[in-house]
């Protein structure tokens, strides 16, 4: 299954779509910002300690990683950081401008 979405360029003559995978990394992206878990930092060892003891995990990143790029590309987007080092890096792996910049446009 894809979702197709209209791109700008009409011109092209074709509509770059995303997988249903790839939209569910954009859904995971955009859920852990939302719960503040998208930040990247290192855990100081209260933080530890407590996730130990909990039973908690910290999260994991993706076994792709192309899928990975987007899931932090959708992350900077949210947190409103320079994200044009991993838009290239997104690019390089195939994904379309127009992708992205929809996928920048739902994750804001």
């Amino acid at each position: 299954m894809t979702v197709a979405f209209r791109s700008l360029d009409k011109a092209a003559g074709t509509t770059p779509t995303l997988s249903a995978l790839e939209w569910k990394v954009v859904t995971l992206a955009m859920r852990e910002a939302n719960e503040g878990g998208c930040g990247g930092r290192r855990s100081g060892w209260l933080r530890r300690m407590l996730q130990r003891t909990s039973g908690t995990r910290p999260r994991l990143p993706l076994a792709d990683p192309r899928l990975e790029a987007l899931r932090g590309f959708v992350c900077r987007v949210r947190s409103r950081a320079d994200d044009d080092e991993l838009r290239e890096q997104l690019i390089g792996y195939g994904f379309d401008p127009s992708q992205l910049a929809a996928v920048a446009t739902l994750a804001r």
